[in-house]
């Protein structure tokens, strides 16, 4: 999978538009808060390393990473602070995956299983959730501004009561 930053005035137009939709609740709401953006996610300095393994092989291919979580069930995914920058990562296993902070802006997630995952702190921004399994995701200070939700399944983080 070959990344692509944004260059001139696209990052421009990508920081804006995530400054334009910072979300701070786990559920998703109407209301938007004005913020300035990182143009990268900031590390939490309590927030562990990711694990370069994890990130080579999801880049490398989605089948190959799917089939690697089905023969390790009991591995969370170490994968804060990836850049997955217009990444194609259509109906990858990312359920409990550590992604805070990680960059999925312009990502291609429809059908993806985010259910449990950690996404705080996260660039969305354009992100295609289409069709994906979001429930009992935590989204608190995600970046969502354009992403595409169609169909995607929404639910509270450990079953508590959305708000916003």
């Amino acid at each position: 999978m070959r990344t692509r930053r944004p260059a001139g005035l696209r990052a421009v137009a990508v920081g804006l538009a995530a400054a334009a939709c910072m979300l701070g609740t786990p559920a998703l709401s109407a209301a938007a808060t004005l913020s300035s953006a990182p143009t990268s996610p900031p590390r939490a300095a309590t927030q562990p390393p990711a694990n370069a393994d994890h990130i080579a092989m999801l880049k490398r291919s989605v089948g190959e990473w799917n089939n690697w979580r089905k023969a390790h069930p009991g591995v969370r995914p170490a994968l804060s602070g990836a850049d997955f920058y217009h990444g194609d990562l259509r109906r990858a296993d990312l359920s409990g995956a550590d992604l805070r902070g990680a960059n999925l802006s312009g990502a291609d997630l429809q059908g993806a299983d985010l259910s449990g995952a950690d996404l705080s702190g996260g660039l969305l921004v354009e992100a295609d959730l289409t069709q994906a399994d979001l429930t009992h995701t935590n989204l608190s200070g995600a970046y969502l501004s354009g992403a595409r939700l169609g169909g995607a399944k929404l639910g509270c983080r450990d079953n508590a009561v959305c708000k916003g």
